[in-house]
């Protein structure tokens, strides 16, 4: 040590040296919030920016115009003679199937008018591969390469409902961020040209004309505007436009569950440092308590109130600096792991995965001045004790306290000896077990959620045409070996009309993110049982009634029960009745009316789109077998198959979705019980040192070092149990507050509120392991110390 440095400097190294496992703890409990705090944060940062590079780089289209007919010359040309419009080009997304061993998996065909020139919703080479194919040939989307058994310069087989078999060939890989991955959606993606799509067996037509303005500002309104002009020009030369779909502009499909998902894991990630600050103002609280005698002898040398309190924020400062080194490396492996994976669920490519400057400031500033604020207000109350305070003071709490407790058992009084720090110890272990066991509730509450698919549903296949097929079609499949049930049903995408004008929807290319459909259940089906919301369920004799599903009704948040209904099905608008809202899990919106009126409505009588069936399967394997029974009884007798899908898809497609929310939680969730079984460890060592002489005076008394440990051990179980019961008291209202969130992210609807029995079990499991710990050694120690040893301490 320096001669130089002042006495008040001197002690704080020799506090810090004789505190060293104190120290060690609060710097732990700070690095381990930092780190979290860096991940979060950085992976925000790099996601935020990469996702904006990745989607809006690829310059998504702001409209897509359904033509009638085919995008020809004559209608790219007056569409791009339109003043507002900087680009126009012929795409289409057409659904097809592709053979996989002797199963078939459902294909989106993504066509474009020529590759060489493509200047509107862009895709981009991937690894290498070349995005100009050779003639005949395709490409595929890279994550598909996985659900679709193929690689550059293998053969992928394609059918098209109404064309033929076709074997072709993959020459490379593409990446597309504007769709999501293959494996979570559970479909190929393949890209090809005019002349493949007539060699597959049509007529090469493209219906979507995709578009971007100029001079229009971004938003959905100013969009729709210009989308609608365009339709209305081009329908005064004669080209019949059927539908706009405008997505929400420079937004990813995702992007709105991604920044939720985000910005919540930041502010656990911040309540975490909160708590490490917490820790640090309680241990540093206990110091001081044993130190008051101590900073009445500095004041009688001279110093100050300020003085001494500038000496133990540096120490702080010190401390969180300490941490913010530490802690650094951490935060960026966590940016990178949790980026990462954030990054594989969008279908983003990292150009940079190492995050901004200014996160590592914010991390600074954080680790700096959040363990100061909250270490501020013990440090000034045990800083701002008179000399004679500190002299007099003898006790640990005022003679009031000890008159009221003074009848209450010993392991009550002992733990209200000091209430300030036992107070902060029971809401450092309150909020990190109410944070725990509130991800395990919403983990709970998500695997209901998810088993509602198979509660209100009774089917386990399903399959959709092309187009309206004879209902023979059921006969057929009833007769099969294994199918039990089979029921058709009436079903066709659709739209909220508004009269007089263009159908506008809100779905993305890939026809299925911002989606709708009208279906029409056969009279009596019990292949659905979805809750009631508002209202009733569709009777057999209904003839304008519509109800619609939760996802439909918050399409149109003005709709009330008896409200008229404008739908366009295939551009023939009706007007319906909405007479009911229900609750359905794991589908886009649906409107749901009767079949008579459905078959009125649409001309389809004797004819339907989809079939829904129950088969004897009871596993997987059986299940294909039967899907495989069924494709080739369809392909035998003519019929244009669209696809053939085991409900089980639903279920897993809907897991992978959000799964990394629930799995992050659980993460922070763990960093959180780390935190405060760091605080408990903390606060208990100190309390059981502070009583060193009183455990000497209870051992001359004739008390057992067996009878002096188990008052400690009892002393902390008592903290545990009751930071168990506040903790799970305040993880009530916050499972519901994040129950309403996450819902609303996959559902659009709450997720039923769950109390995980788990989740409780765990948490009071692993408090009252920690306590045991954390007391054990030092009441060891004080009980095992000679007494003559014991008294001299201070």
């Amino acid at each position: 040590m320096s001669p130089k440095m002042s006495p008040r400097w001197i002690k704080l190294w020799r506090d810090a040296v004789a505190e060293r496992g104190r120290f060690a703890l609060m710097l732990l409990a700070v690095v381990v919030a930092l780190a979290a705090l860096g991940a979060v944060l950085g992976a925000y940062a790099v996601l935020t920016r990469e996702m904006a590079s990745n989607y809006l780089g690829t310059l998504p289209a702001h409209a897509t115009l359904e033509m009638r007919g085919d995008v020809t010359t004559e209608v790219l040309a007056a569409a791009r003679r339109h003043p507002m419009v900087a680009e126009a080009q012929a795409r289409d997304v057409i659904p097809a199937r592709a053979r996989i061993g002797d199963a078939w998996l459902r294909v989106l065909l993504f066509a474009v008018d020529d590759f060489g020139t493509l200047k509107i919703s862009r895709f981009l080479p991937w690894q290498g591969s070349s995005i100009l194919p050779p003639a005949g040939s395709v490409l595929l989307e890279h994550t598909a390469t996985g659900v679709l058994a193929a690689q550059p310069g293998s053969s992928l087989v394609l059918k098209l409902p109404q064309g033929r078999e076709q074997a072709v060939l993959v020459s490379g890989l593409v990446h597309d961020p504007g769709l999501a991955p293959a494996w979570q959606e559970l479909t190929g993606y393949v890209y090809l040209d005019r002349a493949t799509l007539r060699q597959l067996g049509t007529d090469g037509a493209l219906h979507e004309l995709r578009v971007r303005f100029r001079n229009t500002p971004e938003t959905t309104p100013a969009v729709q505007a210009a989308a609608e002009s365009l339709a209305q020009a081009l329908q005064r030369e004669g080209h019949a436009v059927h539908e706009l779909r405008v997505p929400p502009p420079r937004q990813h499909p995702h992007q709105r569950q991604m920044t939720t998902v985000l910005v919540l894991l930041l502010a656990f990630a911040a309540m975490t440092l909160v708590l490490a600050g917490v820790l640090v103002a309680n241990t540093l609280a206990a110091l001081l308590a044993r130190q008051v005698r101590e900073i009445g002898v500095m004041k009688t040398l001279g110093a100050s109130t300020p003085q001494l309190v500038s000496v133990y924020l540096v120490l702080v400062a010190l401390i969180g600096l300490a941490a913010f080194v530490l802690a650094l490396p951490l935060g960026l492996v966590g940016t990178r792991v949790f980026s990462g994976a954030v990054a594989l669920l969008l279908n983003l490519s990292l150009a940079q995965p190492n995050p901004p400057l200014w996160v590592f400031g914010v991390q600074l500033a954080a680790a700096l001045v959040v363990p100061i604020m909250v270490a501020a207000v013990p440090i000034w109350a045990a800083c701002r004790v008179t000399v004679r305070e500190a002299v007099d003071r003898h006790g640990a709490g005022g003679e009031r306290l000890r008159e009221r407790v003074s009848r209450w058992p010993t392991a009550v009084r002992n733990l209200l000896r000091r209430p300030t720090r036992l107070a902060l110890t029971l809401g450092l272990l309150a909020a990190a077990g109410a944070m725990f066991m509130t991800a395990l509730n919403v983990s709970s509450s998500w695997e209901k959620t998810i088993d509602k698919v198979y509660q209100t549903r009774h089917y386990d296949v399903e399959v959709r045409f092309d187009s309206v097929e004879p209902l023979a079609w059921r006969e057929r499949l009833q007769q099969l070996p294994g199918v039990r049930q089979a029921e058709a049903w009436g079903y066709s995408p659709a739209t909220f009309s508004r009269p007089g004008q263009i159908d506008v929807s809100r779905t993305y290319p890939d026809r299925g993110h911002g989606s709708f459909a009208v279906m029409a259940p056969p009279p009596g089906t019990r292949m659905i049982d979805f809750p009631l919301r508002e209202g009733r369920w569709l009777w057999p004799d209904d003839r304008d009634a519509v109800v619609l599903n939760h996802g439909a009704a918050a399409q149109q948040p003005q709709l009330k029960i008896g409200d008229p209904v404008l739908l366009s099905i295939d551009g023939s608008v009706s007007r319906w009745r909405l007479v009911g809202i229900v609750e359905e899990i794991g589908a886009a919106g649906v409107a749901y009316v009767s079949a008579q009126a459905f078959a009125k409505a649409t001309g389809s009588q004797g004819r339907a789109r989809m079939l829904r069936l129950v088969t004897d399967a009871a596993t997987a394997d059986e299940r294909a077998l039967r899907m495989r029974q069924i494709e080739a009884a369809l392909t035998q007798a003519g019929a244009s198959v669209e696809s053939v899908q085991p409900l089980s898809e639903l279920r897993t497609a809907m897991g992978d979705h959000i799964g990394i929310l629930i799995q992050s939680l659980l993460a922070l969730a763990s960093v959180m019980a780390a935190v405060g079984g760091l605080g408990l460890a903390s606060t208990l060592s100190i309390s059981v040192l502070e009583r060193t002489r009183e455990l000497a005076v209870m051992k001359t008394l004739g008390a057992t070092r067996s009878r002096l440990m188990r008052m400690v051990l009892l002393e902390a179980q008592v903290i545990a149990l009751l930071s168990v019961v506040a903790a799970f008291v305040l993880a009530l209202p916050l499972t519901w507050m994040l129950d309403v969130i996450v819902g609303g992210l996959g559902f659009v609807a709450p997720l039923p509120f769950s109390v995980s029995p788990l989740a409780l079990l765990v948490w009071l499991a692993l408090v009252v392991a920690v306590s045991a710990g954390a007391a054990w050694l030092p009441a060891r120690r004080a009980a095992e110390l000679p007494i003559a040893l014991a008294l001299a301490q201070v």
